[in-house]
């Protein structure tokens, strides 16, 4: 192809492939980052004093009085230097400052830059600066004469130093008493240096402090950003052990910055601004990578971002649904959603465990409320020493939470103390929020964990008028080999109360009942709603109470499986996770007991030809690792057979996704159940992924009667065998090398 053609085709491929058009936009940028470099001094040839930084747009009328104030510092001319960078459209400002160079004697260099960019003019002023320390000027602002003087007396090679601020108003007037000027005015009664991830506010514009020359000249400013630069810029100086410490001096020293009707400070807050331009703030916070020291710092700078959403939805408040679509559009899987939803709650949800503690109950409540579609106010036990955390897992209901009170209890399963210590807190918890936001209209809470349901039962009783929701995972009263749940309950004002809301009812205890029995009887008679996985779940619960109970059951029942997580979920993390890129994959995440092996799968793969075991491999994520290594060794499949143990949730639904086929299969109830009540909890993270589905099914299970790409029997092998040499024909990762390989196996 010649050149003129190659240059016709990459105008093409950059206007019509907008996957080219990126990856252009990247090595463009990297190739100008090359330059920047090229042009920066090293460190050790750099000069002492101050290289004043002047971004400056179409700012021919506004740099005069700027460059004034530069000329009358009190500092001499020999220790500092001014760096004009003109971006966007020329307009003369360049004659203007070498105008005025010329009259001061000042040291000036002008450089421009077409892109209309106070970010990307910083960055080509950064990579001229030639001496120690920088420093950051706008050119409708001014300095005091002290000022530079102030800020090299106490400079350091770790050390940011603020001056004061003053702000001047379009009338004139001037004002020491912005927020900003207060907390600076704090910063210097401090005796020591203060380490700069305490006071992150500082970082909040890029003027009125001085910073070493080497340490700014390690980041750049996002020049794509239309406002915030400064923000996610002067982020990149936490974690680097960097300190502050405040001017001081009796001259005058401040900064002082011109309030103009289109200043920052003075913008209308309108849909672009308060709710796009924050946004993209926020990504480039969240995207820049920074020490872990300095992640709290960070995440109170996103806060400080995110609370120009929620003054914009206070004073927008029919915008929400619109700011909500916004943010979920641009996939910010960190972002402080209870800045946008302080105080829009009107439905509570009790979970005794929620994130960050991963556990499947809480997982399936935060799915829940997703589903529901209310802003909910969520209280919870601290499970710490009783389950891991996973940060990433507040993805899943995040957007749908106003406040979270974690209530500080010992965690616990069947301690009937424990669980009424929960349940009299979080109950008390929910009537104050109650009463500040003039009343829940709904509550919904979830058992495994039966605190939920027991504090959710002390709320109703005190709020008839609340409609409440329960949700059964799995029955409480028998496990998953149909043998009753043992639980002893002791006296006490919770066992009382809830003994007479059930009498109240007509409704009997048995003299044996179990702690787990007494909260289903209790849940059956006070709340509104009650959810149940699947009918036989219903249908085998209702079985084990009388028939009263049953039909009181029956006329408050709703059948719903387990919800899939919101589709942001898959993509929140990259996923860890390493399998081969030229074999069929296929995954299995769960637990394995008494009643739920593996072993059909495994005859069947040992039954496979050589060539066909050599296109698969099976990933086991697992509660016993060691054990299924050593039992699929018995099968002679250890090379293709990969065990692990369980990934976080969140890296699963990651990795889930990048999958041939993943296995979901019921607990083998034979002998225990009429009717298999169990839907196994994974399915529903399945069905989200876009991966096909290969059920082991009981015949009527719940599982059975789902929509399953593959199906096949427990315990049936040969069936298994089948399902595989079907997912060796359809799935792979890679068509292009498979397709010859099944071509191999088939003619053999």
């Amino acid at each position: 192809m010649r050149e003129s053609d190659e240059m016709k085709d990459y105008g093409r491929r950059v206007l019509l492939d907008a996957e080219y058009r990126a990856s252009e936009q990247r090595r463009l940028a990297a190739f100008r980052r090359k330059i920047d470099r090229s042009l920066t001094l090293p460190t050790d040839a750099l000069a002492e004093g101050v290289s004043i930084i002047v971004p400056t747009y179409l700012g021919r009328s506004r740099i005069v009085g700027m460059l004034d104030s530069i000329a009358h510092q009190d500092l001499g001319r020999d220790e500092f230097e001014v760096i004009v960078v003109t971006n966007g459209p020329e307009d003369g400002t360049r004659a203007v400052v070498e105008s005025v160079a010329a009259e001061t004697g000042l040291d000036v260099r002008v450089f421009h830059s077409l892109q209309a960019s106070a970010g990307g003019a910083r960055n080509r002023a950064l990579a001229a600066a030639r001496r120690r320390y920088v420093t950051f000027i706008d050119d409708d602002d001014r300095i005091e004469p002290g000022y530079l003087s102030s800020l090299l007396a106490k400079a350091g090679p770790t050390r940011i130093v603020s001056a004061p601020i003053v702000d001047q108003h379009p009338d004139g007037t001037l004002s020491e008493e912005s927020v900003l000027a207060v907390r600076l005015r704090e910063l210097e009664s401090r005796s020591t240096p203060t380490p700069v991830e305490t006071v992150p506010w500082i970082l909040g514009l890029s003027a009125c402090k001085l910073i070493p020359t080497e340490l700014a000249q390690a980041a750049r400013y996002a020049a794509d950003l239309r406002s915030g630069e400064d923000v996610a810029y002067m982020a990149s100086l936490l974690g680097h052990g960097v300190s502050v410490v405040a001017a001081t001096g009796t001259q005058p020293r401040a900064y002082v910055r011109v309030l103009r009707d289109d200043s920052i400070s003075r913008r209308e807050l309108d849909f672009q601004f308060s709710v796009m331009e924050r946004l993209a703030v926020i990504r480039e916070l969240l995207e820049r990578k920074t020490a872990q020291s300095a992640a709290t710092a960070v995440r109170q700078i996103v806060e400080a971002q995110a609370g120009f959403i929620g003054r914009y939805l206070d004073a927008n408040p029919d915008e929400h649904d619109r700011v909500v679509d916004a943010i979920v559009a641009e996939n910010l899987h960190t972002f402080p959603w209870s800045v946008v939803n302080k105080g829009r709650a009107r439905d509570l949800a009790i979970s005794y465990c929620f994130a960050p503690y991963l556990d499947s109950s809480g997982v399936v409540a935060a799915k829940a409320i997703a589903e529901r579609d209310r802003m909910v106010d969520v209280i919870s036990a601290d499970m710490k020493g009783v389950r891991h955390k996973d940060a990433a897992v507040g993805i899943l209901a995040e957007r749908w939470i106003d406040a979270h009170a974690v209530i500080d209890v010992k965690a616990s399963f069947t301690g009937w103390k424990e669980i009424s210590d929960f349940a009299r807190k979080a109950a008390a918890q929910a009537d104050t929020w109650h009463a500040v936001k003039g009343g829940y209209e709904t509550m919904y809470s979830r058992a495994l964990w039966v605190g939920s349901n027991v504090a959710g039962a002390l709320f109703k009783l005190n709020h008839w008028d609340v409609r409440w929701t329960a949700e059964f995972s799995d029955p409480l009263g028998r496990g998953v080999d149909g043998t009753r749940r043992p639980g002893a309950f002791v006296e006490n004002d919770v066992t009382d109360r809830l003994r007479r809301a059930i009498r109240l009812a007509g409704v009997e205890i048995p003299d044996d009942v179990t702690l787990f029995e007494f909260v289903e009887l209790a849940t059956y008679v006070l709340a509104d709603e009650i959810i149940f996985t699947n009918a036989n779940q219903q249908e085998y619960m209702q079985s084990l109470v009388p028939p009263k109970v049953a039909a009181l059951v029956a006329a408050k029942a709703v059948v719903r499986p387990h919800p899939a997580p919101v589709p942001e979920a898959y993509k929140a993390l990259p996923g860890s996770y390493k399998m081969p890129a030229e074999t069929v994959n296929i995954g299995y995440f769960g637990s394995f007991y008494g009643n739920r092996t593996l072993d059909e799968v495994l005859v069947a793969m040992a039954n496979l030809s050589a060539a066909e075991r050599a296109l698969l491999r099976l990933h086991v994520f697992c509660n016993k690792p060691k054990e299924f290594t050593a039992e699929i060794a018995r099968y002679g499949l250890s090379a293709n057979v990969y065990v692990n143990s369980y990934l976080s949730y969140m890296d699963f639904l990651s990795v889930s996704t990048r999958f041939d086929a993943l296995i979901v299969k019921d607990v083998d109830s034979a002998g225990s159940f009429a009717k298999n009540p169990f839907l196994p909890s994974k399915y529903s993270d399945y069905k989200g992924a876009g991966v096909p589905v290969w059920g082991i099914v009981e015949d009527g299970s719940p599982l059975s009667g789902q929509r399953l790409d593959h199906r096949s029997a427990v315990g049936d092998s040969v069936g298994a065998l089948k399902v595989i040499s079907r997912i060796l024909k359809t799935g792979t990762n890679d068509t292009s090398s498979l397709d010859n390989d099944l071509a191999k196996v088939q003619a053999s």
